[in-house]
């Protein structure tokens, strides 16, 4: 202790100098952990460059300027294309009462066309809005997409008719908010969807109908044809059933007598088939002819049931253009 007193200045500078090797240590470990890292990093870069230099096509100025002249391609026909493309439009006021109101008429003029074109449609068919004739009251948020959907249905429907189906089946549609879940009868489990890349609204359908082959393109070709954008996704084809038509039973044929009951060959080889002694020829016997009521298909083999799920695509509501701040001139001036 008594050398630690006499030399303390000494013992207080090692102690000082040790602190800071330990710190020069530390310091020096970090730097090293840091320098590796920027090694790495550095190497990762290098890596990267080489890729890009060995590219190909090159990132060239030439290289980057078709690939602008290519995105203004894709520009301009995203454009063109938006032409084919119908907007989706929302009703604007719509109410219980206007929505009840457009609802029955829609299905009344369906059912009148169904009758027109000869369709059969299901006993007492609501066209998967049942539950929306029942209710008096509807959410206010759930009138403007059933309106749509309505509207979609009516347009499928009339393509159906205008090819002169046999009957149609079912129809499927999404659901609209949390009171129409999937499962039932009417619903698909599918949802209505938005693709805001490509500024788009997917609605899903299904369309159940019993036909022919000539039917089915006519079908098609309304499909193609109709202003509206339909996307078939999948077509499923089988059997169905036939109506159930009456038989005609022809009447047996008159057998033409000769003279006196005799065999008609005998009398015409004695001459007693005609003239003096001929008997009259007997009048053919008409045969009853089955009717059939105006309206009524008759066919002749079963027919085909198909089912059909479609996408209408409609493009987003464009957004209003921004007012502009600039200050307008003074015509006063």
């Amino acid at each position: 202790m008594a050398w630690i007193k006499r030399n303390l200045l000494f013992v207080v500078g090692l102690a000082v100098a040790v602190a800071l090797l330990g710190v020069g240590v530390f310091y020096l470990l970090g730097s090293m952990s840091q320098a590796d890292s920027a090694s790495t990093e550095l190497e990762t870069m290098n890596q990267k460059l080489d890729e890009l230099v060995n590219h190909d096509p090159f990132p060239s100025n030439e290289n980057v300027e078709k690939i602008r002249a290519q995105q203004k391609r894709v520009a301009d026909f995203k454009q063109q294309a938006k032409v084919k493309f119908s907007e989706e439009t929302k009703p604007e006021s719509l109410d219980n009462a206007s929505f009840k109101t457009v609802l029955e008429q829609t299905i009344g003029s369906l059912e009148h066309e169904a009758e027109r074109s000869g369709v059969r449609l299901p006993d007492k068919y609501d066209f998967t809005f049942s539950e929306q004739r029942k209710k008096l009251q509807l959410a206010q948020n759930a009138l403007s997409p059933l309106v749509t959907e309505l509207r979609d249905l009516g347009d499928v429907c009339h393509i159906l008719f205008e090819a002169k189906i046999h009957s149609l089946v079912s129809l499927k549609r999404p659901g609209v908010g949390s009171n129409e879940a999937p499962g039932s009868t009417d619903l698909l489990s599918k949802k209505v969807t938005t693709n805001t890349v490509a500024g788009v609204v997917i609605y899903p359908y299904e369309v159940s109908f019993q036909c022919f082959s000539s039917e089915l393109g006519a079908v098609l070709t309304g499909l193609i044809a109709a202003p509206q954008n339909y996307v078939i996704k999948t077509v499923n084809v089988e059997r169905g059933t036939a109506l159930e038509t009456p038989t005609p039973v022809a009447a047996p044929a008159a057998v033409n007598q000769g003279f006196g009951g005799m065999d008609p060959a005998l009398a015409r080889r004695y001459g007693l088939s005609g003239g003096r002694y001929g008997a009259p020829a007997q009048q053919p016997v008409p045969v009853a002819q089955p009717t059939v009521r105006v309206g009524e298909t008759v066919l002749d083999e079963k027919p085909l049931k198909i089912t059909l799920g479609l996408e209408v695509v409609k493009l987003m509501p464009s957004a209003p253009a921004p007012a502009s701040n600039a200050p307008r001139p003074n015509p006063n001036r």
